[in-house]
């Protein structure tokens, strides 16, 4: 009787760690990417934003590795949004190395907006 009781609160011990481990890395990631958005913002060079924008697309990646629920079936999945940000964090990269940076600054404002819409489908408390 000990034995089930104690391997049931350490099956709940368990579960609840990977569960903030979860949690904690994809705030970390999300951290990332605002932080290196802002860098990419006030980047006065092409090697700056490059910089930036491999942070916010490394990020991304790492985050898309986990698998968001989403109570709203008309939703896009986490899947398809990740996808739409790292498409346009490339579309901004292809604008940096073509020496066309404010164009891409204004281009990257695309990411900030499916990264909001992100939020506003995943982050209801």
């Amino acid at each position: 009787m000990i034995k089930k009781i104690l391997t049931r609160v350490m099956l709940a011990f368990a579960l609840s760690f990977s569960s903030l481990s979860f949690a904690g890395k994809l705030e970390q990631n999300m951290d990332t990417l605002a932080k290196n958005f802002k860098i990419f913002n006030k980047a006065e060079n092409q090697s700056d934003a490059l910089k930036a924008l491999d942070h916010m697309q490394a990020a991304a990646l790492d985050a898309k590795q986990l698998k968001l629920k989403n109570h709203d079936a008309n939703a896009p999945s986490s899947d398809a949004l990740y996808g739409q940000l790292l498409a346009e964090i490339d579309k901004t990269r292809t604008l940096v190395q073509a020496g066309q940076l404010d164009q891409a600054k204004v281009a990257g404002k695309k990411i900030a907006a499916v990264k909001d819409r992100g939020h506003a489908v995943y982050n209801q408390h």
